[in-house]
């Protein structure tokens, strides 16, 4: 059985061109870039890429980011190495937030309500996910779709994000729950 494609985004034989192919190569090539000069080579390219970018934002060697024109990213915002943030639904960065490397964020969710459908072929979910100042992500985390993290909260290495979490929270675990509050 042979399987259309379904892509939902409106592109033109221009936007697959640039967007998909000669920015997508390039940011390719910074992604693996070494030492201080990667950092420097990928903070200009998504500087210029991301909905918007606040000064002092770090991006580690083998950082992927997909759909950055979606991504707001505010003041001193750290990603390590190994990221994997998706931005198809959007997120926005606030301020001064650490991102611990192998952290995934999706924001969005695959279609599976139609059980007649493929879920490969039923549109996507967009779902936002905000994270507030002064945020903590620990390594090895995963972010859901819709979440919005509070500020000054501190996300445990390792923790399934699935639900909001409070402002100047402590959560940890799979699924993440609250297991402290910082005064």
């Amino acid at each position: 059985m042979k399987l259309p494609i379904h892509i939902s985004e409106k592109l033109s034989v221009k936007d697959i061109i640039l967007k998909y192919c000669i920015r997508d190569f390039l940011l390719g090539i910074v992604r693996s870039f070494p030492s201080a000069a990667g950092v420097l080579l990928r903070m200009i390219a998504y500087k210029l890429i991301f909905k918007s970018c606040g000064k002092g934002t770090r991006i580690a060697e083998f950082t992927t980011i997909k759909f950055p024109e979606r991504i707001s990213v505010g003041d001193h915002v750290s990603f390590n190495e190994y990221d994997w943030i998706d931005g198809d639904g959007g997120i926005d960065f606030g301020n001064y937030i650490s991102i611990g490397p192998r952290v995934t964020m999706a924001s969005f969710e695959h279609g599976h309500i139609k059980a007649d459908i493929p879920m490969k072929l039923q549109e996507k979910e967009m779902r936002k996910i905000v994270i507030q100042d002064d945020v903590w992500i620990g390594a090895g985390c995963f972010i859901k779709g819709g979440v919005t993290i509070g500020r000054g909260s501190i996300i445990g290495a390792g923790s399934v994000v699935l639900k909001n979490v409070e402002p100047f929270s402590i959560v940890a675990g799979n699924p993440a729950v609250s297991i402290g509050k910082r005064d």
